[in-house]
């Protein structure tokens, strides 16, 4: 079985590559497409300023979009600290320091992305109508 080797553009580092190819993940993830596709207008707010998540299953808000993404970015970050808590073994204090850093980051961010969510799916929230 052959392995697969990717080759990089002249004078762009992989830190560059990474960091293009994690914005392009996280603006689909956060329904970046979505948006654009259904609602190209250039509004980021709530018509009528209730509330920053659309209830309607089908709708999105523009902030709702840019919350998203930026929640998944905040867990993304979580998990990567979680990662460099396992490099520093012999210095358990500030390995601990990065593991509770980073688990409350993605406990934040799962906590914030399903709160996004009980409007949208009342059907799987029944506790949440209103």
């Amino acid at each position: 079985m052959k392995r697969l080797k990717f080759k990089l553009a002249p004078g762009l580092s992989p830190l560059i590559a990474f960091g293009i190819i994690l914005g392009i993940v996280l603006f689909a993830m956060g329904g970046g497409v979505y948006y654009l596709t259904t609602n190209p207008t250039p509004s980021f707010s709530n018509p009528t300023g209730a509330s920053i998540v659309d209830t309607s299953l089908q709708g999105q808000y523009g902030i709702e979009t840019l919350l998203s993404c930026a929640l998944i970015f905040v867990g993304f970050i979580g998990f990567l600290l979680i990662y460099e808590s396992t490099k520093h073994v012999y210095n358990a204090s500030y390995a601990t320091k990065l593991l509770i850093i980073g688990i409350l980051f993605v406990v934040i961010s799962i906590i914030l992305l399903y709160w996004m969510l009980i409007p949208k799916s009342q059907w799987l929230f029944p506790w949440a109508r209103s």
